[in-house]
């Protein structure tokens, strides 16, 4: 594994809080950066290198150089202030401080800002489910025989994975094949970096988690011929920043680090099953609904970074809370613009399941970006799609990352009439496919309907089919409420209701139609 010389300081969590109780977290961001003698070798690795000379990315970044050491040592030694995590990306460090403290390092030359940060880390499902043909509906639904068709499990793909633990990976039957097979490539603990094995020794107890998404991925048992994740041929790097036994601020800075570190081994598609929302320790530090904006939290910041300058793909679990009326919407850096925000469906009705948190009605963009299946969280859905995303990478390593998320969109089976709900819908393999070798395939699975009066009727449906899925709108996204309506001898008929400007009607051979009421 890399060990970068720009982690100056490693902070035990409890020792550090105890002796920073009256202290507040915050990020100090500096002016500038020293850019003398630098060279891209210095922290890309030649993977790294590659892959950004193939998809046409900079190697010189200014957010590549590291910090300065001087302004490092300058901010420890005339606050008494010890960094917690650093951030070339950010050209900043996080840090505890006194009030005291604070106004010493604002008045520091070469510091931009000081900024309060008030975060948390949820881990977005603890409860699994281990049958494997209840977990298997996912690859169902995203029609998985199409890549095996096409021969494709993930194989010369990297995929980055920032979780908690993967304890017992290496004995459960879905994963311990890439454990003897050597896909585990390396393993990273930031937050006790003396630790080097993330698989066979558990810490907390939610250590498990990070393996129940591997499972996902690339999860596949060969006596039994079940496979759970559409990459069971992929290679691994693997990175716990969730401490399962207490929920804390320094979650978010791990994050960004193993995301840094993954860049600088040449890691081109990330997921990770965390969020940043409610549920703190300390209340205090929540964060507020308007704040899931793509840009206040600095994980989302990171990751739009990430996607925009660096060429890659995250993958993100939208979040929990859909059922909680107190919040409901995604958590960060599920909000990042560029971030495939995942929720999850339903098994056989492809619609909200109830858990799945939604998109606020705030960001200008859509979120969560598609779904799939999952009975335990979006978690799990995350890593599915992952996987899929895994199989495109290898079918066409070509692809720079925004045609990939392009096609991700589009392949999906709302798309073009995706809503806060669903996103784009689930993943099709097929379609992807064929958008791979031209993005602007029409499938001519969708059709929009302008009505002026309050009802509408669907006629000469097919008589097998029972029922319909539709998701009531008050405009082209923002989803009012979503229900299953009976299909009677082939009609549907659609009432509007009030609020309603537009309807999406999904039919069980996944035809949409898009009603705009007039």
């Amino acid at each position: 594994m890399l060990k970068k010389k720009l982690i100056l300081f490693v902070i035990v969590c409890v020792q550090f809080y105890t002796a920073n109780a009256q202290s507040s977290k915050y990020w100090i961001f500096f002016k500038d950066k020293d850019t003398s003698n630098y060279n891209c070798s210095m922290v890309l690795s030649p993977k790294a290198i590659e892959n950004r000379n193939t998809h046409g990315i900079s190697l010189y970044q200014y957010t590549d150089i590291p910090l300065n050491n001087a302004y490092l040592h300058a901010v420890e030694s005339s606050s008494g202030a010890l960094s917690i995590c650093t951030s070339k990306w950010l050209n900043g460090v996080s840090t505890m401080l006194t009030a005291d403290q604070k106004e010493i390092v604002e008045h520091l030359p070469f510091v931009k800002e000081v900024r309060l940060i008030d975060r948390n880390i949820v881990v977005t499902s603890t409860h699994v489910n281990p049958d494997p043909a209840y977990m298997h509906i996912a690859m169902l639904q995203m029609g998985l025989t199409n890549f095996l068709k096409a021969s494709l499990d993930g194989t010369g793909v990297n995929i980055g994975v920032i979780d908690a633990g993967f304890f017992l990976a290496q004995s459960d039957k879905y994963t311990s094949h890439l454990i003897s097979e050597g896909k585990v490539k390396a393993q990273r603990d930031f937050i006790d970096p003396t630790r080097k094995d993330l698989i066979t020794v558990s810490v907390t107890g939610a250590d498990e988690h990070g393996k129940n998404v591997l499972r996902m991925i690339g999860g596949y048992d060969d006596k039994q011929k079940v496979q759970f994740g559409m990459a069971p041929n992929a290679s691994f790097y693997l990175a716990r920043t969730e401490d399962g036994d207490r929920e804390h601020r320094l979650e978010e800075d791990h994050w960004i680090m193993a995301l840094e570190w993954m860049d600088s081994m040449g890691i081109r598609l990330i997921s990770t099953s965390l969020g940043y929302a409610i549920k703190m320790d300390d209340p205090k530090e929540n964060y507020t609904q308007d704040q899931m904006d793509g840009k206040t939290a600095v994980i989302s910041k990171a990751v739009q970074q990430a996607f925009d300058e660096k060429g890659m793909f995250i993958v993100v679990s939208a979040g929990n809370e859909g059922a909680n009326p107190a919040w409901q919407i995604i958590s960060a850096p599920a909000d990042a613009k560029g971030a495939l925000s995942i929720g999850a469906t339903n098994d056989t009705q492809w619609d909200k399941i109830d858990y799945s948190s939604i998109g606020p009605e705030h960001l200008p963009y859509l979120k969560p970006n598609v779904s799939c299946y999952s009975p335990n969280g979006t978690s799990f859905s995350c890593p599915a799609v992952a996987g899929f995303v895994a199989c495109l990478m290898q079918k066409a390593p070509q692809l720079s990352n925004k045609e990939l998320y392009d096609i991700m969109q589009k392949c999906s089976h709302l798309y073009p009439y995706g809503n806060n709900y669903l996103g784009y819908g689930i993943p099709q393999a097929d379609r992807a496919l064929v958008l791979i070798k031209d993005v602007n395939t029409d499938f001519k699975t969708s059709t929009m309907k302008e009505v002026k009066k309050s009802k509408f009727s669907l006629s000469k449906l097919d008589k097998e089919m029972k029922e319909a899925i539709v998701f009531n709108k008050k405009n082209e996204t923002i989803v009012l409420n979503q229900k299953i309506i009976p299909v009677k001898k082939g009609k549907l008929a659609i009432k509007r209701e009030g609020g309603v400007a537009r309807t999406t009607v999904v039919l069980s051979d996944n035809s949409v139609v898009e009603i705009i009421w007039q």
